[in-house]
């Protein structure tokens, strides 16, 4: 007769247990940065800060916005910063005169998980409560860090000092690319000096010497305002020649150059651009640019690209998309590209 109650009593015990057993464990696997991040990663050593959402890749990206805010600036700066100098490594390679040995591994580092958003050594850790919340600890160790971002900055302080010795004679072509790589890797040296001195305080006496991009931009176009560029459009429509006039010489102006717009100089550039309407199932407008840049008389950069735009139903539209294909292919697409390109061969 009394068995029965008591062991239902036992069980409802053990029952009332056993449901309280995970809110007490998850209570004890809570890590610590979650109710006190100083003690947990004191900023004497950390650069740290914590994030939650509602998913994983929710808190994370959060926790990486709240760490770019820690360096003074937001994700899609660092990023682009990132990427200019992952650029910069890249175009480097096999070269005598530029050589980012140390910087290769920041190179490697872009798309790990040591990199968030332009940052290395970054480390996450992550934790989900028993509500279903996510968070994320995102942290870089002072020491380590700015060990790593001092070293890239003295490898690219020595770099930008051998560019800036060797930029002469003043007004030619070889003096502005020199300045001009000079100047990129400026950039990103600037964003790494910002983020040591995060890190490290004591680093903003320690700046390097050459003044930053800012000081260099202004001697590059110094340098480019001595060299005159003619520009010479030839095409069947007027109208194309005096907006392709134009887009080359915004481009060159936007580096500093000077424009002589009859076509005369020294310096000559010399661009056809010319369409071709194609009748298929689809109205189709092909676009041929062919292009040259001399110096005194001589050769010394050429360009050519041809490419088809497609519109299906208008022969006028498509030529407008074939038009506006080659302004911006002079403007940041295959030209501009090519002539910052071609610019770097010149420190060979």
């Amino acid at each position: 007769m009394y068995k029965k109650p008591i062991f239902f009593v036992k069980c409802l015990c053990l029952a009332a247990f056993f449901s309280a057993l995970p809110v007490f464990l998850y209570a004890q696997a809570a890590p610590g940065w979650i109710s006190n991040l100083e003690r947990a990663y004191p900023s004497r050593e950390w650069v740290a800060v914590t994030a939650q959402g509602t998913s994983q890749p929710q808190a994370e990206s959060a926790a990486m916005n709240a760490l770019a805010r820690a360096f003074r600036t937001d994700v899609s700066s660092l990023t682009n910063a990132s990427q200019a100098f992952t650029q910069i490594v890249d175009n480097s390679q096999g070269s005598r005169s530029v050589n980012l040995t140390e910087s290769q591994n920041f190179s490697q580092e872009i798309n790990t998980s040591t990199n968030v958003s332009g940052l290395l050594g970054v480390q996450l850790d992550v934790f989900r409560d028993n509500r279903g919340n996510v968070h994320v600890c995102a942290r870089m160790n002072r020491r380590e860090s700015a060990a790593r971002y001092s070293g890239m900055i003295r490898e690219n302080s020595a770099i930008i000092n051998t560019l800036l010795a060797a930029a002469s004679p003043a007004g030619t072509f070889d003096a502005y690319a020199r300045l001009s790589f000079a100047h990129a890797l400026a950039q990103a040296t600037d964003s790494f000096q910002n983020i040591l001195e995060v890190l490290d305080t004591s680093a903003a006496g320690r700046r390097p010497g050459y003044g930053g991009a800012a000081s260099i931009r202004a001697r590059m176009m110094e340098c480019a305002s001595l060299i005159t560029i003619g520009v010479a459009v030839t095409t069947e429509n007027p109208q194309d020649r005096t907006l392709f006039t134009r887009a080359l010489g915004s481009f060159f102006r936007d580096r500093g150059f000077q424009i002589n717009e009859s076509g005369t100089g020294n310096s000559v550039l010399r661009a056809n651009v010319r369409f071709e309407e194609i009748r298929q199932n689809i109205f189709v407008c092909r676009y041929f640019i062919d292009a040259a840049l001399t110096q005194n008389g001589n050769s010394v950069f050429s360009f050519t690209e041809n490419d088809r735009r497609n519109h299906p139903n208008s022969n006028s539209e498509a030529r407008r998309l074939s038009v506006q294909a080659v302004e911006e292919s002079i403007k940041e697409a295959k030209f501009a590209r090519e002539f910052d390109a071609w610019l770097f061969t010149l420190i060979e």
